[in-house]
């Protein structure tokens, strides 16, 4: 009985150090306060040590002075139709913010993006959420009914994801905007003058895999203790 004990606890020790150590995390954040309206790309402030640092980035959007706001107009373009621009117009149009999530190391799972959006009333009040990971053709999630003014800049949206698990490789995600109603309407990430703290957040969880300095010196020791302690309990049982 000892000895089957002893080596299955040894297996348990040799592979111990293959297991995958999870933390759940903000990935990237970004904040927009201080911005002109005018800006063609937005640096992140905080990324993950394990997730290189990322730039949003404007397709189809026209910058417009906006204080405190990534974005512009042109979200409404030659393919919308007056009946309301639609999220396949979007698409079609090329209407978004992108940015990119990169490990450096181990992987990732999305878990959510969470922002402030503020528009003008001809902007657009509706976004939706895609990624590279199966060409930009289904949503991650969206949110609609977006309001405009005052109200709208203290106001977190969060747009849940699921099903982009243990992704290794730079991904791009791209948020579309749609409902806009005339080319000159405006909307972008947006929020109060002199917030200190990010108003874009990509949140989601990291797996990283133990450096190989240490996994071989938590196998060592333990199994080093484990082959002392059978060696003396075969010792004690041929002195009885």
């Amino acid at each position: 009985m000892w000895k089957k004990m002893f080596l299955a606890a040894l297996v348990v020790c040799l592979t111990f150090g293959q297991s995958k150590q999870s933390k759940a995390d903000i990935l990237l954040s970004w904040n927009t306060a201080g911005n002109l309206g005018t800006e063609t790309s937005e640096p992140s402030v905080t990324n993950d040590p394990s997730i290189a640092a990322s730039t949003l980035t404007l397709s189809g959007v026209t910058p417009a002075g906006n204080g405190n706001r990534f974005g512009g107009s042109g979200w409404f373009d030659a393919g919308n139709t007056l009946a309301g621009s639609t999220l396949a117009e979007a698409v079609a149009g090329n209407n978004f913010i992108q940015f990119v999530v990169a490990p450096t190391s181990g992987s990732f799972t999305a878990t959510s993006l969470d922002f402030i959006w503020d528009r003008s009333s001809t902007g657009p009040s509706a976004v939706a959420l895609r990624s590279s990971v199966d060409g930009f053709a289904s949503d991650l999630g969206s949110v609609t009914g977006m309001i405009s003014g005052g109200a709208a800049t203290a106001t977190l949206r969060t747009i849940a994801i699921s099903g982009l698990n243990d992704v290794s490789s730079a991904t791009t995600f791209r948020l579309y905007g749609f409902n806009a109603t005339a080319t000159t309407g405006t909307g972008g990430f947006d929020t109060v003058t002199g917030l200190t703290t990010p108003n874009v957040i990509f949140n989601g969880t990291i797996t990283a895999v133990p450096e190989p300095t240490s996994i071989a010196l938590v196998s060592l020791i333990g199994c080093a203790g484990l082959v002392s302690a059978y060696r003396r309990r075969k010792a004690k049982s041929k002195s009885v």
